[in-house]
């Protein structure tokens, strides 16, 4: 997808904050430099002939391959600056150029030279149509998303191969995770509830009954989690609310990302630079985007983020990417707890919480301290592992007080169970530690769910109830011959009601927590679930207690995975607008 125009966001971030709108680097590689400029020129060029082959050869092939290379040709080339160089003129001289003159004409613009310019790109428009991006459909858009996650997953290996600090923080992770499923038991219980029926061909078989099962026993999990009373709020200012900022969480994952999600027809001046692309899809001006924040150092503990002033809400928008990456997942996987804010907090999240504002809250700080922007408050938003994160800081924020007295609010969406909050074994100052600044900012926080997404439900007690319930349904379907199982599978024949009767019996269990586990929840006011309405068209918007949306069980749905995209919330989000 379209690249950032800007060298220095092709070749790492100033050492202090790592702001992408700092002054180039002296050192930026010649070689991504060059590549970065392919990348633009891919998205602007306007192919003389064969538009149905190119434009998918351009987001599915080209745009990947060139985002690669540009991770892995510099690293492998690096002590070389003269085959760097090289290379570089190389592809720009014999290759890039040639295709250029050859197979694309570019818009011309005004600033390109003045008036003549200014007349030939009018008459271009007439004579060819300016240049626009088209939304996506619906499976391309997924695609899009698949392929964003892939390369960022391809990168991410790449990176080990030169970064042994990295390496050595994926494996002490992977290494304090398996430590903790040995110790504490959770292991085994996955064992007996996954490992066991995958290994026999029972997995799936129980995965589709337990879908079944949970289809006529929790039907009504939306609505049994509802607010009641005077705390169900006002649902209107909810969805606008969180309608505009989750466009913000959207374009906190970059270019691609934002490229699936989009809804309207834009002109691709639009989107020709990072940027650019971010204020089209949030409504802002390009000026407002004020810092990227966009690492390549290895350090996968510090997220990706940009922060902007939004005019419409008089505040300063600090929007987290979700997971992006196999460096996010190893994150996202360290579910242990430690003390946190006079609570208890997912490990691995909190460190990420510390990282971010370690990174840029100077920055933030030195943002809200400008003469324009006196009065404008802090607005934290995320989708995702971002939305997990976005809610710990807006906890550190109210408790530590760390941009004083701003008003801090908080828009989550899909973010999983994070937080648990007065830890009576937790200890503080007196002040900054106090339990009416949690319980604000707990107030100040709105949470948001589409229909099935499975994320929003994933802690470590949601994990062993599924499994639990996967084990009672195993404990059956081992003792069935296969051609019963395969004929439940298919719906030739209806499942018994043994098993509908077993699975019920096994929720009213209470299972104790293992060491290492606290009841989680997501630290929000309230969580504005967003379902399909029965009638196949719409959403139906409820307004939910986190407390109780925290003692569901997973559901297992077809949809759970898809369910989560940002262009699924964002599309969610239009529908309960418009009503």
């Amino acid at each position: 997808m379209p690249p950032s125009l800007d060298p220095a966001a092709a070749t790492g971030a100033s050492a202090s904050h790592r702001h992408v709108d700092s002054a180039h680097s002296s050192k930026a590689s010649p070689l991504r430099t060059v590549l970065a400029e392919a990348r633009s020129n891919l998205w602007s060029a306007q192919p003389l002939t064969c538009h149905a082959i190119f434009d998918p050869l351009r987001d599915f092939v080209f745009d990947p391959a060139l985002a690669v290379a540009a991770v892995l040709l510099p690293p492998l080339l690096g002590g070389r600056p003269g085959l760097e160089k090289f290379i570089a003129n190389f592809l720009r001289v014999a290759i890039f150029v040639p295709l250029k003159t050859v197979y694309c004409r570019f818009p011309e613009t005004a600033s390109d030279g003045g008036g003549d310019n200014a007349r030939a790109a009018a008459r271009g428009a007439v004579l060819y149509g300016a240049p626009t991006y088209k939304p996506p459909s619906d499976t391309k858009s997924s695609f899009i998303g698949a392929i964003s996650f892939a390369v960022g997953a391809i990168t991410d290996v790449i990176g080990l191969v030169f970064n042994p600090q990295k390496m050595k923080k994926w494996i002490d992770s992977m290494s304090q995770l398996k430590g903790y499923l040995d110790a504490s038991g959770v292991g085994d219980e996955l064992e007996e509830a996954i490992t066991k029926p995958l290994l026999r061909g029972r997995l799936l078989d129980n995965l589709k009954i337990l879908n079944d099962i949970q289809e006529r026993q929790d039907a009504d999990r939306h609505v049994e989690s509802q607010l009641k009373g005077d705390g169900a709020g006002d649902m209107e200012r909810e969805v606008r609310e969180g309608h505009r900022f989750m466009r913000f969480a959207t374009a906190a994952y970059g270019v691609e990302m934002i490229k699936s999600a989009i809804d309207v027809e834009v002109a691709a001046k639009e989107m020709s630079s990072h940027k650019e692309t971010i204020a089209t899809h949030t409504g802002l001006r390009p000026e407002d985007v004020r810092y990227l924040y966009s690492k390549d150092d290895g350090e996968e503990h510090i997220l990706h983020h940009f922060v902007a002033v939004d005019e419409t809400t008089k505040s300063v928008v600090l929007a987290l990417r979700g997971t992006l990456s196999l460096s996010g997942a190893v994150v996202d996987v360290q579910g242990m707890a430690r003390d946190f804010c006079l609570g208890l907090a997912h490990k691995g999240m909190c460190e990420m919480a510390e990282g971010v504002w370690e990174a840029s809250g100077e920055a933030i700080n030195a943002l809200l301290a400008e003469e324009a922007l006196q009065g404008y408050g802090l607005i934290i938003t995320g989708h995702s592992l971002g939305g997990r994160v976005a809610c710990l800081l807006n906890v550190m924020c109210h408790v530590d007080k760390l941009v004083g007295d701003r008003k801090v609010t908080c828009y989550a969406f899909a973010p999983p169970p994070t937080y648990s909050p007065c830890n009576p074994d937790a200890t503080g100052d007196g002040v900054s530690d106090s339990p009416e600044l949690v319980a604000k900012a707990i107030q100040n926080c709105t949470a948001y769910i589409h229909d099935n997404d499975a994320v929003p439900f994933l802690s470590i007690a949601s994990v062993r109830r599924l499994a639990l319930l996967l084990d009672t349904v195993d404990n059956i379907t081992e003792h069935m011959w296969f051609w019963l199982r395969w004929a439940i599978y298919h719906e030739y024949i209806e499942i018994p009601e043994a098993i509908f009767d077993a699975v019920a019996e096994a929720k009213k269990s209470d299972s104790k927590c293992v060491d290492g586990e606290a009841p989680m929840r997501i630290p929000a006011r309230a969580i504005v679930w967003a379902k399909k309405s029965v009638l196949g068209k719409g959403f139906e918007g409820y307004l939910c207690d986190p407390t109780l949306v925290a003692q569901n069980t997973v559901y297992v749905s077809p949809d759970m995975i898809s369910d989560h995209l940002c262009e699924m919330y964002e599309d969610a989000l239009d529908d309960l607008l418009e009503q």
